[in-house]
């Protein structure tokens, strides 16, 4: 189960802020009746209400936040939550942030049928589940990618997703009271997702691109990238391009999630935890 946690927020106040829906319809005019530039009716039957808000408030505030982009996201969203739903995992929300809300989006995911023969393995004590959380604008300082040293601040990459197992278990210690409770995180795997469009076909910013992606990387996550298709244009040009989009956008979230499917095997077969709990089940039940 998972609970939203509000940061930065004074706990005198948080009983006199304004609801969130009502925060948004006051700074950015959106709310669950807005048809431009996204339809929000739409979207929160793919995504939720409260993330379709945030992710169009996000549109319409953030300088450097693209329609592509935001598309991108939306799709990449809905497909690898699956059927699982999507809540907000941390949300920076109070009288005096600047920009419209840092929040962080949660769901069990696409993987969640698939990992529960694992689950089940762990016995009726134990329960592990799968958490995929998705941080837009993700904000990484740039002396941790190397790009210039010497300058301070921080760069903007425009998604990170991270896939994590949380087990909740009897401790394994033999020194410990049975009725101790252990909480492990497990971390699976981590990706960032660009979402490029015409100006990242220049060479300049081609070789930009790649030194960052390398240096990404070296850091622990996979890099995709995800290019705008050529343009058409003239009539019939709206439709070819949608569906130009949707093609290239339904190859790059399988790509993606193939990649998190062979990550969550591995990190399974790896974990010294759940071979450990699921063999303590196996000997409590013969």
């Amino acid at each position: 189960m998972f609970v939203t946690v509000l940061k930065n927020v004074d706990s005198n106040n948080v009983l006199n802020l304004p609801s969130l829906e009502d925060t948004i319809k006051t700074r950015y005019n959106i709310d669950g009746n807005t048809k431009k530039p996204f339809n929000v009716e739409e979207l929160s039957n793919r995504i939720g209400a409260l993330p379709s808000l945030l992710l169009c408030s996000m549109f319409s505030s953030e300088i450097n936040c693209s329609r592509f982009g935001v598309e991108c996201f939306i799709e990449l969203l809905a497909g690898i939550a699956g059927n699982q739903p999507v809540i907000i995992g941390e949300l920076d929300y109070g009288l005096k942030q600047t920009r419209p809300f840092n929040f962080t989006l949660v769901t069990h995911g696409f993987l969640n049928d698939e990992f529960e023969p694992v689950n089940e393995r762990l016995g009726e004590r134990s329960n592990a589940s799968l958490s995929f959380e998705f941080v837009p604008e993700y904000r990484v300082s740039k002396s941790l990618l190397r790009e210039n040293i010497s300058r301070n601040g921080s760069f903007d990459l425009d998604l990170k997703i991270d896939l994590s197992i949380v087990v909740f278990a009897d401790s394994l210690s033999q020194y410990s009271s049975s009725s101790k409770r252990i909480c492990e995180s497990i971390p699976v795997g981590s990706v960032v997702v660009e979402f490029d469009g015409k100006d990242h076909l220049k060479d300049e910013s081609v070789r930009d691109d790649k030194l960052r992606d390398s240096m990404v990387q070296s850091n622990g996550s996979t890099v995709f990238r995800i290019q705008t298709p050529y343009q058409h244009k003239g009539v019939g040009s709206s439709a070819l391009n949608r569906a130009n989009l949707d093609i290239l956008l339904k190859g790059q979230i399988e790509d993606i999630k193939n990649h998190f499917r062979n990550r969550l095997f591995n990190a399974v077969n790896a974990s010294y935890l759940l071979k450990s709990i699921a063999e303590q089940n196996v000997q409590a039940t013969s």
